[in-house]
């Protein structure tokens, strides 16, 4: 600009003139370029995409949930008869579940007919984190049937069909993920290293499957029967309270009518634990539908967050 300010005094009136077409031209495309620039640079709304599609075998996805701020890394478990199902990297922190049980998609009318229709459970009558932490720590406390129905919400939320693991699902991924049994403190977040709390998620190691937090931190829902209805399971990987030995791939912890002892409530509550603080989700999708390829990598920062 200066030097073209120092041609412009040194020039005649009409070298002026005659300089101002290519002036403006060199303006215009400077502007063409930045405005280009800026809208590369800007990402489009979910709407405007067009549909990703379907992963392939053994690729790492994300799955965006929609009226939301958060996305779920998928990773690729081979099933016995060659096929796959898809696990959560991470266990499910606070950050999604508060959307889900406060109604935060509702109120900021970011929802839709399909998943206001999946029921809630009630709020909580007491701090369920326990103090431990909130952004990124894991969501627990919650009853299977909560647990089975943020699945419902999630599935409704993105046209896919998510869901609570069944018992012999989670040992199979345990299976893969291959934590050495003598280097668990890498992995795991349990009493010989957790300070009696819970923790961020995938602060620990990543297995074999490239999961974080598969033993420990909370203890994941897993089901072993009943109705859709009336599910009944158990917790599988153990939580931040659990010694070393029962870290392994077939230790589960049975439904205790002492996890909601302290519940003041009558009926007492049976969507939430007061006496349960170890209890968390991780989980599993099994079929195709919207998703953001992500690389093979397993250090890729995303998450539910």
């Amino acid at each position: 600009m200066s030097l073209m300010r120092s041609s412009a005094h040194s020039a005649s009136t009409s070298g002026v003139l005659n300089q101002m077409p290519r002036f403006a031209i060199l303006l215009g495309c400077v502007l063409t370029i930045a405005v280009s620039a800026i809208s590369f640079g800007q990402e489009t709304t979910p709407s405007e995409q067009a549909p990703p599609k379907a992963p392939t075998s053994g690729q790492v996805w994300v799955q965006d949930i929609p009226g939301t701020a958060s996305s779920l890394i998928m990773r690729p478990v081979t099933l016995p008869d060659g096929g796959e199902m898809w696990v959560m990297e991470r266990e499910v922190t606070w950050n999604l579940f508060d959307v889900f049980i406060f109604r935060l998609d509702e109120k900021k009318k970011k929802s839709s007919p399909d998943s206001d229709a999946v029921t809630r459970p009630t709020k909580p009558y007491i701090a369920v984190d326990r103090g431990f932490g909130h952004n990124d720590y894991p969501a627990l406390s919650m009853s299977l049937q909560n647990a089975v129905q943020f699945a419902k919400w999630i599935s409704a939320k993105t046209g896919r069909t998510y869901r609570i693991p069944t018992v012999d699902e989670w040992k199979m991924i345990c299976a893969q993920a291959a934590i050495p049994a003598d280097q668990l403190d890498a992995y795991a977040w349990c009493d010989s290293n957790s300070e009696e709390k819970t923790h961020p998620v995938a602060k620990k190691k990543a297995d074999a499957l490239g999961l974080h937090d598969l033993y420990g931190n909370v203890g994941e829902w897993c089901l072993t029967g009943g109705t859709p209805e009336k599910p009944e399971g158990v917790l599988m990987g153990g939580g931040y309270e659990s010694p070393e030995n029962a870290l392994n791939c077939e230790s589960n912890q049975p439904y205790d009518m002492m996890w909601n002892d302290s519940d003041p409530q009558f009926p007492k509550s049976v969507w939430w634990f007061a006496d349960a603080a170890y209890v968390g989700i991780r989980l599993v999708c099994t079929d195709d539908g919207p998703t953001k390829a992500l690389s093979n990598s397993k250090d890729d920062d995303h998450g539910d967050e």
